[in-house]
């Protein structure tokens, strides 16, 4: 007679609909994967890369000091990308205030469309980049932003129908 002990019993494979938790990925994966998706959006927000650029990496040295602490990366990120933007985006409307003159912009822009996108308020621009350029969707962008899912629709639907006016405006 054999008595199977703990050491012995064969063991169980896990369950085939177990999820497992999801893999968190190094520093530098994230930093791989993630970096041009927030220039992009960073570039939407502020009008020139350079300054995009800091942005991007300040919100990544943020990152890289609080890597291990952070539950979503991700989210994190962007987060900091989106709020680097305006603070940016604050800034440069203080010095123009006290500035009395006006300068050109040094960067050629040829996208209309970005022009127009680069005009609508900074909540709404912040919107229409998560939305169409970080395929985000409404529920996403809510939990996101920590705003109701109402007025991320309203505010998207705002900035559309502004950008569709403007952009008929211009073409006709």
């Amino acid at each position: 007679m054999t008595v199977e002990t703990a050491d012995d019993a064969p063991e169980e494979p896990a369950a085939p609909d177990a999820i497992a938790p999801p893999v968190r990925p190094t520093f530098e994966q994230l930093y791989r994967d993630a970096y041009q998706p927030m220039l992009r959006l960073a570039s939407l927000l502020v009008d020139t890369v350079d300054e995009a650029e800091h942005i991007v990496q300040d919100a990544f040295i943020a990152m890289y000091r609080r890597y291990d602490t952070v539950r979503n990366p991700g989210g994190y990120l962007r987060v900091s990308v989106v709020n680097g933007c305006r603070k940016a985006l604050r800034r440069r409307r203080l010095v123009r205030r006290r500035s009395p003159e006006r300068t050109e912009p040094t960067e050629l822009v040829y996208n209309h469309v970005i022009d127009q996108i680069r005009r609508l308020p900074v909540d709404q621009r912040v919107l229409v980049g998560l939305r169409y350029d970080q395929q985000m969707t409404d529920d996403e962008i809510a939990a996101e932003l920590r705003i109701p899912v109402g007025t991320v629709k309203s505010r998207l639907f705002r900035a559309i129908s502004t950008l569709r006016t403007s952009i008929g405006d211009e073409a006709g």
